[in-house]
């Protein structure tokens, strides 16, 4: 396989950042973002808990598919298919219950959706209740204790890099060198580590006016996971802390009382040493039910 299979993918992947990312969110949830610190404090939940838990399937199958197409195609080299098989465990164990951190302390994969698009009605109606929001700005570029086990990149939506990405995980563990007694163990989990985020970087064609990005965290042991409640169940989550001056602006979406709610939001600002960050109202007219 050539590398110029990968040129694609990869090229979309490393892309140049925006100069800023927006984050849907509502009024509620921004009273618990914004710190008096000065810092904007992000919750990160893991895939499995959010609205869709079935978009890391969707990335999964496009995996699995590849994977499948590999062992077929290697029939006949009996090295490449005892490699392929040391990976059937995750292949079947994520299949039958996605990525369970109770099982294993380092097993969530963790996902802040961003955008590129700072006002768009799509957003709003998908992301905020009843429409009713802030969309928060903020730079690409922050930094976060957590950036050792986290990465950037915007989604894929186009099918034809999702086969580039998978084909190009796959190869790279197949030609990853052996250690010289023999353990496999450390390919296998840089792999793992790597097929999750692949995973979640994956979304349906369907989605890509949502020109979405994800801030993926890996890698976490039980005491930096924390758990907010739902009317369902309780949600896993790591923490994202943002210093202040990543913050950007804030726009408030349609809204049949947005001066109030512009004062609001300026005055929260003010509260937390933030009084410098614009708060704008989308010029998009709201329409009542």
């Amino acid at each position: 396989m050539e590398i110029e299979l990968y040129k694609d993918y990869l090229e979309y992947l490393h892309q140049d950042k925006p100069d800023a990312l927006w984050h849907y969110t509502s009024f509620d949830a921004i009273n618990n973002i914004v710190k008096g610190s000065g810092k904007l404090s992000f919750w990160v939940s893991e895939i499995n808990f959010l609205n869709d838990h079935q978009e890391y399937f969707h990335g999964f199958r496009v995996l699995k598919d590849v994977f499948t197409r590999f062992k077929v195609e290697n029939q006949g080299n009996p090295l490449i298919l005892q490699r392929l098989g040391s990976l059937e465990p995750f292949f079947q164990f994520t299949e039958a219950i996605g990525t369970n951190l109770s099982f294993a302390q380092d097993a969530g994969v963790f996902v802040l959706s961003l955008t590129s698009q700072k006002d768009l009605l799509s957003q709003w109606r998908a992301y905020t209740p009843n429409g009713h929001g802030v969309s928060i700005g903020i730079s690409p570029n922050f930094e976060s204790e957590l950036n050792t086990k986290s990465l950037l990149y915007p989604v894929i939506y186009d099918d034809e890099f999702k086969y580039e990405y998978a084909i190009g995980l796959l190869t790279d563990y197949i030609n990853k060198p052996i250690s010289p007694n023999g353990d496999n163990q450390s390919a296998i989990s840089d792999f793992i580590s790597k097929a999750k985020v692949a995973c979640t970087l994956m979304k349906d064609a369907g989605f890509k006016e949502e020109c979405e990005w994800r801030y993926v965290v890996y890698g976490q042991e039980h005491v930096n996971i924390h758990l907010r409640s739902s009317d369902y169940f309780l949600i896993p989550y790591v923490r994202l802390n943002v210093n202040s001056s990543c913050v950007k602006e804030l726009i408030i979406g349609p809204n049949p009382h947005s001066d109030l709610a512009k004062k609001s939001l300026e005055l929260l600002l003010a509260k937390s040493n933030l009084s410098a960050v614009q708060v704008t109202k989308t010029p998009i007219p709201y329409r009542g039910n």
